[in-house]
């Protein structure tokens, strides 16, 4: 029972159904004892209206010779049918008179005044008994139960048949409500099916109920979400593929002129070029692996208690012959940072930042990393901060420099890939914290200010 029309026409009937027989219930037991009032009230009137009908000369009651109807008498239907009464002397328990439904014994065998439940030869009557003044005489009034309960019957019988023919109408007009208030997230779920696998266009939000707009509406917003990063990840795809290709042909290029250098000389700058493209084509490809990794999600899944001033000491170490070779120092100071976050993904934020600052800050560069914790506000805050005294960047390329395959042009940065600080930017956005650059060590070169929040460590 998982459909929605299903549920609804469940619901809405097993409320109605059980409102109608609460409600019919209450009925019955009313009419019953309204029914039962009115029959008392008809059996005492009848009986007092004989009563005072008889001549008070009772001598020969009994013994006249009865009238007799023209033609033949069809009997009542219903409980006036079998309504009887007696007249009976008290002292002698003579019978003065009774009608033709009446019993032959008395409906009241113990000649008591007012009501009586009694049975008459094996058949229950309901039955009022009233004797006059000088307890001369007494009536006695009454009806079989049997024709009481036939009474009932014929009214609840086509009663019943008319609620439940009412019952059944009403359920066929909710189920047709239902179907058409539903019609438009039909067509929704229809538009769904045919669609191609990637068609993320908006669904129709005209004519929805208003119960369904908000889950149409927010899933068109998570649809723009997902059709904003597809576009994204195409023109990734496609900025990509021409990088990659620009150092393939450099490295086809070079190991050309390697395979045809005429001299050592040749052969070895050949080399030396070869070695370089591979070496940036290594790392573009990690670049890219790195990115995908970050992209895919789960930090949030990964996450740890971790030190920043660990990370950074550790990814110092990593570096530390690439700067002997270049004359390039790495200074790391500060003190303890915690934070809660993935300590790979940190590892890459790190590693990036420091790549960038060697490779872009040429031979004798300083680099200079340093962690504390600082309160923003009511919020305490890990900070990161990487900083070298290289040529840097021009203050107007700041907010360009995270754009994925940007290259500042001022100085060595030109030979850089591109997507280091653009990678570094998503890592701190998966962890909830922000960044700014300023000017490196010195009053010149290029930083980079990291702020995550911090943990009680």
């Amino acid at each position: 029972m998982r459909a929605l029309r299903t549920r609804l026409l469940v619901a809405l009937a097993t409320v109605l159904l059980s409102t109608w027989a609460i409600g019919f219930a209450i009925q019955y037991v009313n009419v019953l004892e309204r029914q039962g009032g009115e029959i008392d009230g008809m059996l005492r009137n009848i009986a007092e209206q004989i009563l005072q009908s008889l001549p008070a000369d009772i001598a020969t009651a009994g013994q006249q010779q009865q009238f007799l109807l023209s033609g033949e008498t069809v009997p009542a239907e219903g409980k006036f049918g079998a309504l009887g009464f007696q007249a009976w002397e008290h002292g002698t328990e003579r019978r003065l008179m009774s009608s033709r439904p009446a019993p032959a014994y008395p409906m009241a065998p113990d000649f008591a005044d007012g009501f009586a439940n009694a049975t008459v030869a094996g058949v229950p009557w309901r039955v009022f008994a009233v004797s006059d003044a000088d307890q001369r005489v007494q009536v006695q009034v009454g009806v079989p139960t049997s024709a009481i309960r036939a009474e009932l019957m014929r009214w609840l019988g086509p009663t019943l048949l008319t609620a439940l023919l009412l019952l059944f109408g009403i359920g066929v007009a909710i189920w047709l409500v239902i179907h058409w208030s539903l019609r438009p997230v039909l067509r929704v779920s229809e538009s769904l099916t045919t669609r191609a696998p990637l068609d993320l266009t908006p669904l129709p939000e005209h004519g929805l109920p208003n119960e369904f707009a908000p889950l149409v509406r927010s899933f068109n917003q998570l649809m723009a979400r997902l059709a904003q990063a597809l576009q994204h990840e195409r023109e990734f795809i496609g900025e990509a593929a021409h990088e990659l290709r620009t150092p393939l042909a450099a490295l086809l290029t070079q190991a050309q002129v390697l395979q045809h250098a005429s001299d050592q000389e040749e052969a070895g700058e050949a080399l030396d070029h070869l070695i370089a493209g591979i070496e940036r084509t290594s790392r573009l490809a990690q670049q890219l692996l790195d990115t995908a990794r970050v992209e895919s999600g789960g930090s949030a899944a990964r996450a740890q208690d971790v030190d920043l001033a660990m990370i950074a000491g550790m990814v110092a170490d990593e570096f530390e012959l690439v700067a002997l070779r270049s004359d390039q120092s790495i200074e790391v100071a500060g003190g303890h940072a915690p934070v809660h976050g993935d300590i790979d993904d940190l590892g890459i934020l790190v590693r990036n930042l420091l790549d960038n600052a060697l490779r872009h800050g040429g031979p004798g560069t300083r680099v200079r990393l340093e962690t504390w914790v600082e309160d923003e506000g009511h919020t305490r805050m890990a900070t990161l901060s990487v900083a070298d005294n290289g040529p840097g960047i021009p203050d107007g390329n700041y907010e360009r420099v995270f754009e994925r395959f940007y290259r500042a042009e001022n100085g060595h940065r030109t030979q850089g890939i591109g997507m280091g600080l653009a990678l570094v930017e998503r890592v701190v956005a998966s962890h909830g914290g922000q960044l700014r650059c300023n000017v490196g060590l010195e009053g010149r070169g290029f930083g980079i200010k990291i702020q995550l929040p911090a943990t009680k460590g």
